[in-house]
């Protein structure tokens, strides 16, 4: 399964999707491109600011991001689909990185990113959708 930073970000931050997040955290099957570690890095960086979680928990949530997915794929075997895709869709490079993966893993992808999953399903893309419970 390919998991995004919408998803993976609330494993670390107490939020309205942690409770619907945490569950695939435990999965032995996680896969993402490499530029999850620096997404979810800036992601809990602007949490630390907004007092979320302490800045001292951000390096080492991604050091526990880094151990909790297996399979890390490199961002440089993904661009040129990504872009691609991107300019097809008119949407970001970044987030095209994870369609892309899916894509050529055939895998299912896990998103808390409704206009992400709508361009997954678009793509034929197995998608589970993350919703908040507060």
């Amino acid at each position: 399964m390919i998991v995004d930073t919408s998803v993976a970000s609330h494993w670390f931050v107490d939020t309205e999707f942690t409770a619907t997040a945490v569950p695939y955290r435990d999965r032995s099957d996680l896969s993402a491109p490499e530029f999850l570690a620096l997404e979810t890095a800036n992601v809990l960086y602007k949490r630390s600011r907004r007092g979320e979680i302490e800045p001292h928990r951000c390096a080492d949530s991604i050091d526990l991001l880094r151990a909790i997915v297996t399979s890390w794929i490199p961002d440089g075997t993904l661009i040129r689909t990504a872009v691609n895709i991107a300019v097809e869709r008119l949407h970001p490079v970044y987030d095209c990185l994870y369609l892309a993966l899916a894509l050529e893993r055939r895998e299912a992808l896990v998103t808390a990113d409704r206009r992400l999953a709508a361009m997954a399903r678009g793509l034929s893309i197995e998608i589970e959708l993350i919703e908040p419970t507060f």
